[in-house]
């Protein structure tokens, strides 16, 4: 029923739910599992910003300590290139490799055999969008809700972008 799976993935809670249930699927159906990151550019910044807010971190600390601060060590400063020193598009790239290794990780202990990754950088629902129509996806698997700011639950989450315009079907995971 499925040969091509794709999942975006966050890093988020529910991207890491999304990826098991991928896993899943493409384990029991023998489906390629095309893992893809879009770069956090705007809403990893938020979400730092508020981190801070809410934590009462400096306002001047290094994006690469904001990262490695976020609960749960998502993303531990030792793994991020230079500690602070590197460019924010190599912060953001680190950050996508870490992202996609968890993923891949999920997938695997859920019965994914054979899995692709891809980071780009954009819009999340464009560029969501147009890989699934590209690889020919069969579904698109992604978490509900994943790293987002007030802006938008006004302008619309990524995750409803993507179920009313793609052409495949979309799991949705809370």
């Amino acid at each position: 029923m499925f040969k091509k799976i794709l999942l975006p993935t966050d890093g988020s809670d529910h991207a890491k739910k999304a990826a098991r249930f991928a896993g899943d699927l493409a384990g029991r159906y023998d489906a390629e599992l095309i893992l893809l990151h879009v770069l956090l550019r705007d809403h990893l910044d938020e979400g730092l910003r508020h981190y801070a807010e809410v934590e009462r971190l400096a306002d001047s600390k290094p994006l690469a300590q904001a990262v490695a601060s976020i609960p749960e060590g998502r993303f531990p400063v030792s793994m991020i290139p230079g500690n602070g020193a590197d460019t924010e598009d190599e912060i953001l790239n680190a950050v996508a490799g870490l992202v996609l290794d968890g993923a891949v990780d999920e997938a695997k202990r859920c019965g994914a055999r054979k899995i692709r990754t891809l980071t780009e950088d954009g819009d999340p629902a464009q560029r969501i969008l147009q890989w699934a129509e590209a690889e020919g996806a069969d579904l698109i698997v992604m978490g509900s809700r994943g790293f987002s700011d007030l802006k938008s639950l006004i302008v619309g989450s990524v995750s409803h972008k993507v179920s009313h315009l793609a052409t495949c079907p979309v799991m949705s995971v809370r």
